[in-house]
């Protein structure tokens, strides 16, 4: 379920910027970007309290993936019908509306039927990987990075994850002898957890430091695009030789993530989440100063550094963050608990694409009145900033010590 899961996105995700290019819909890219976190942040909570309260997780799991998969088949025949990019980005829309908890659903049948979840997780996780890194190949293989084609085909694979569901272990909902108030029905109950310090300061982080990773997607495919046209060296052409287009070189993040996550996976709960936090973000800011070294001598080899160091930084953060609040919360709250992180990574998710989007038109694109290779490094240093900030503020916030509303009450 995790390598389908993550198959599908994995076809169209990295050459989403190539694609719409292609079909003259670059400058929607920004607001589609944005639109699908926006629409997600209460429909993942919404969905995530049924299976908390009334329905079987792997069920809602199933009917949501089938129902989303519609839409996204409907996004890409809308380029290749010429229709208005704002179709597009509506199809998407009602495609992240519906598909916004499937993750989040996926995660609480794991986690309510592992054993150890620590150590399970990221194995789990391991093989969504290696369903991205099959995907990215297979685009690039077949010459489909800038093709519609591969949107439509993960239409096809999402109906086979519905189907698929249904196979999954039964996982019912944590009954309640109270009836649910209006709060806990559209999973608002969740936002209680903010009253205690150190999940507050997370997931705030959580927000923080998507928004400059929104970049990465967005805008890391074209820059290799463009550098596959002007690095002729031997060791750039020989690499093309394997990984022949910007799909498949994107893949370098999720096969450093296999490394990163049977790492996490040994580690379990033996380092301490602080930790482990910080050091993604030290990756974040070497992967945007990769990037900016690339663009500023048009180099791949340095573009392929940055694009490795996305596995480690996405394992450190996001799946450590997952067992995290897991574990730190009560059963019935654990869909919800988890649709909160996936709420905060949503705001970023809006502001991210917006901020990004304005940043690139200032400084990186072709009408920001900048000449050559010199308006790709300001807009990657101007991100690794971004997450520069975004430390300061999680180690200032997360502090030791003893605080009455901490985490631990929920225990």
């Amino acid at each position: 379920m995790y390598f389908l899961l993550a198959f599908a996105p994995g076809l169209w995700a990295p050459a989403a910027v190539n694609i719409l290019d292609g079909y003259g819909a670059k400058w929607v890219i920004d607001y589609t970007t944005a639109v699908g976190p926006g629409v997600a942040i209460f429909s993942g909570l919404m969905f995530a309290s049924m299976a908390d309260r009334k329905y079987h997780a792997q069920d809602l799991l199933g009917v949501l993936s089938i129902s989303g998969a519609v839409f996204l088949w409907l996004a890409f025949s809308s380029l290749e019908w010429g229709w208005s990019p704002w179709w597009y980005m509506f199809f998407q829309a009602c495609n992240v509306f519906i598909a916004a908890p499937l993750w989040v659903l996926l995660t609480k049948v794991a986690l309510v039927h592992s054993r150890n979840a620590e150590r399970a997780l990221p194995l789990y996780t391991l093989c969504g990987t290696l369903g991205w890194i099959s995907a990215g190949l297979l685009v690039s293989w077949f010459a489909l990075d800038a093709s519609a084609e591969t949107g439509k085909l993960a239409g096809v694979v999402r109906l086979v994850v519905g189907v698929a569901a249904f196979m999954m272990p039964k996982t019912p909902p944590v009954l309640s002898r109270e009836k649910s108030s209006w709060r806990e029905k559209l999973g608002l109950s969740a936002l209680d957890l903010l009253k205690h310090r150190k999940l507050r300061v997370y997931f705030i982080t959580v927000m923080l430091f998507t928004i400059p990773l929104t970049s990465f997607y967005m805008y890391a495919p074209k820059l290799l695009m463009e550098l596959s046209e002007v690095d002729r060296s031997a060791f750039a052409l020989s690499v093309q030789d394997v990984l022949s287009g910007p799909s498949a070189q994107m893949t370098l993040g999720q096969m450093a993530e296999i490394g990163a996550l049977l790492l996490l996976s040994y580690l379990g709960a033996r380092v301490r989440i602080k930790w482990i936090v910080l050091i993604s973000m030290v990756l974040a800011m070497l992967r945007f100063a990769f990037f900016a070294l690339a663009g500023e001598h048009q180099l791949l080899s340095l573009m392929w550094l940055g694009v490795a160091l996305h596995g480690p930084v996405f394992a450190f953060f996001s799946v450590t963050g997952q067992m995290f609040v897991d574990r730190q919360v009560p059963g019935e709250m654990r869909a919800q608990a988890q649709a909160l992180m996936s709420l905060m990574t949503s705001m970023g998710g809006v502001i991210g694409p917006l901020t990004v989007g304005r940043l690139y038109k200032l400084t990186a694109d072709e009408g920001s009145g900048r000449e050559g290779w010199s308006t790709w490094p300001l807009f990657w240093w101007v991100l690794a900033v971004m997450v520069f900030l975004c430390m300061v503020f999680f180690v200032y916030g997360y502090r030791d010590g003893v605080d009455k509303r901490d985490v631990d009450s929920l225990e």
